[in-house]
């Protein structure tokens, strides 16, 4: 009987090796048998697998009971109900597949269900072809790549799987036509067109009239076609029912979509939200864009390739290029000043017209439902002068990070260092103490204003924008100044801006009580200290500063680890080791901020310097107040989504 024999134990004599020969032999007679019982198997049963309730029935028959059931359970994989005919027989021939053979089973499996993998061939438009909208980068939550039916190429801090995606528009289109001509290859036979059809198209493309209209039906297809290239709708109207979370719009520093950028963009999506980025640094080399920003990109990440959360630049296989990069030095922006302001001004309209492009791309259902702004540096500059009244309520919220909202040298003129879009829009703006470039305690804007002879930008920088929306008259704003946070405030409070984008697009008009919000919690109310706020004031003004301590654990651990931490006693001990290193890596990046900032010093005239020289800021398009409308210049402008119903 099958069981008994399986059991059973070998005699002596059936333990003595068998000559090489007769073993060979053997060994290739049990492999044809076993294949010859997977196909009679397979016959019997189409669908290729055996239910627990089928195998449970067979092996009660051949005298299986009890203990020995239950043995034989454990060591199949009966997790989804049933098991494959393969693994069930190769089981009882007593192959074990290795983990390597159960990966490629499993990847294949995953494959097989019509997801399509990031290692199909895939060609990148040619330069004479890319639109706008090609490069722009797309970063897609866990939802969503389950229901394109992509492969995920990315995790979370902290995730086991790769269950997010990012890449960029054309890399989406590649993989959802491959998936298209996989579909259409089932159905489609292999010569759909017959001899007298062709016979016909042939008559027909001999007629000069009638050639010369399909030509001009081509050529409004093609163009039809390109049009729906420069658009987002026929990408993510896909997702309009996956119950995603929400779309933010965001906006990466002044190198590209990488560091704390790629970071911010990676948690944002983990939360369940759609992430579009426009790329500044992507647009082909010999183009008109690519001559004032490029880098070269790197391919698509497949789910193999090293995706490290804390690894510097995923995207780019190059440095930067092009008339509008830059590095900001102190002394070159002082030395220099007309040509910095135009730097800048010149990078604002650029990344200005972006934005605008991009959001003009977006779906319906993404406006209906509303959208999110969000910006790091020169990207936080961008979103906090962007002029969004044109879109209304479908702007959620903006956060501005690592930027000060403030007149500096970073800002042309002074009204240029203000909100320039709705007042009324929820804003948080995230920044931290050591910010080296737009800080109050030691920073660029800092020693620029500073300079009595030469210099320019408040005198009395904050480092934060809390006097700016103040001033204003902000609806909801808060501010949060993070300790010892440079201009990479994921080194120090990773952890800390994931709660806090996480109240922000769950409660964007509640932002400005965070305190208040967190204060049931013990563990999140010691995150933040009030330091000011518009509370008791009489005006409409609801402003909150808040200041966030040094954090306690390692920005390296994610937050479930965080949470088991705090369970065991005198977990600060055990966890000595990662805080120094923690802390080690923190101080070296404030001590390479700070040699930058010593050297500027140097170049002060009360340092013995040559001192810079300082002309009249000029004229731009904003303090000239051209992006206003007559009805907003003459006062009768009405925000109708703000307007009291009657």
């Amino acid at each position: 009987m099958w069981s008994k024999r399986r059991h059973q134990q070998p005699s002596s004599k059936d333990s003595q090796p068998l000559p090489a020969k007769k073993k060979e032999t053997d060994d290739c007679s049990a492999m044809a048998t076993k294949d010859l019982i997977k196909e009679k198997f397979k016959l019997a049963d189409s669908s290729g697998t055996i239910k627990k309730e089928e195998l449970q029935t067979v092996l009660k028959t051949l005298g299986m009971e009890g203990k020995e059931l239950e043995s034989v359970f454990k060591n199949l994989d009966l997790s989804r109900g049933s098991i494959s005919v393969d693994d069930f027989i190769d089981w009882t021939y007593g192959v074990k597949p290795s983990a390597s053979e159960k990966v490629k089973k499993e990847y294949s499996s995953f494959l097989n269900g019509g997801v399509v993998s990031n290692s199909i061939p895939m060609t990148p438009p040619s330069d004479n072809n890319i639109t706008l909208l090609d490069n722009t980068l797309l970063f897609l939550p866990e939802k969503a790549v389950k229901d394109l039916k992509i492969e995920g190429n990315m995790d979370d801090k902290g995730d086991v799987k790769k269950e997010l995606w990012f890449g960029r528009v054309w890399e989406l289109r590649a993989l959802l036509a491959w998936q298209y001509k996989e579909r259409l290859a089932k159905v489609k036979a292999s010569d759909t067109i017959t001899a007298e059809r062709k016979a016909y198209f042939a008559e027909v493309m001999a007629n000069p009239i009638k050639r010369a209209i399909l030509a001009k039906v081509a050529a409004h297809w093609k163009g039809a076609v390109f049009r729906h290239r420069c658009c987002l709708k026929s990408l993510l109207d896909r997702l309009q029912f996956s119950n995603l979370r929400g779309t933010l719009v965001y906006c990466h520093g002044s190198g590209g979509c990488s560091w704390d950028n790629f970071r911010i963009c990676r948690m944002i999506a983990g939360m369940g939200f759609q992430v579009v980025a426009p790329d500044g640094f992507a647009y082909p080399k010999n183009t008109a864009m690519g001559q004032m920003r490029h880098k070269d990109v790197m391919p698509l990440k497949k789910v193999e390739d090293d995706t490290n959360y804390w690894t510097g630049d995923l995207m780019y296989a190059s440095g930067g290029s092009g008339t509008a990069t830059y590095s900001t030095k102190a002394e070159s922006v002082l030395d220099d000043p007309d040509a910095y302001r135009d730097l800048y001004e010149k990078c604002f309209q650029l990344r200005r017209s972006e934005l605008h492009f991009t959001i003009g791309t977006l779906p319906l259902w993404v406006k209906t439902k509303g959208f999110f702004l969000g910006g790091t540096s020169e990207g936080a500059m961008t979103v906090a002068r962007f002029d969004d009244q044109r879109y209304g309520d479908m702007l959620i919220g903006r956060f501005i990070n690592s930027f000060s909202v403030e007149y500096c040298y970073f800002t042309p003129s002074p009204e240029d260092g203000m909100i320039g879009g709705q007042t009324k829009t929820p804003t948080l703006n995230i920044i931290g103490t050591k910010d080296q470039f737009f800080g109050a305690e030691d920073s660029v804007a800092k020693l620029v204003s500073e300079d009595q002879e030469t210099g320019y930008g408040l005198k009395n920088l904050q480092g934060h924008a809390y006097t700016t929306f103040c001033r204003q008259g902000m609806a909801d704003a808060c501010v949060t100044l993070l300790e010892g946070g440079v201009h990479s405030p994921c080194t120090t409070h990773d952890n800390f801006l994931r709660q806090l984008f996480d109240v922000f697009f769950s409660r964007p008009h509640d932002i400005w009580e965070l305190d208040k919000i967190w204060s049931v919690d013990p563990t999140m109310a010691e995150l933040v200290e009030l330091k000011q706020t518009t509370r008791n004031d009489p005006t409409p003004t609801n402003v909150t500063l808040l200041f966030v301590p040094h954090m306690k654990f390692p920005q390296k651990m994610s937050l479930r680890e965080v949470q088991a931490m705090r369970m065991i006693s005198h977990y600060e001990e055990k966890m000595a080791k990662e805080m120094a290193e923690d802390d080690a890596a923190q101080k070296a990046v404030q001590d390479e901020a700070k040699n930058m900032l010593d050297g500027i010093r140097k170049s002060q005239k009360k340092n013995g310097g040559k001192g810079f020289k300082n002309e009249a800021p000029k004229d731009t398009y904003y303090s000239k107040g051209e992006h206003k409308s007559k009805k907003e210049i003459n006062g009768t402008h009405v925000n109708v989504s703000s307007a009291k119903k009657k």
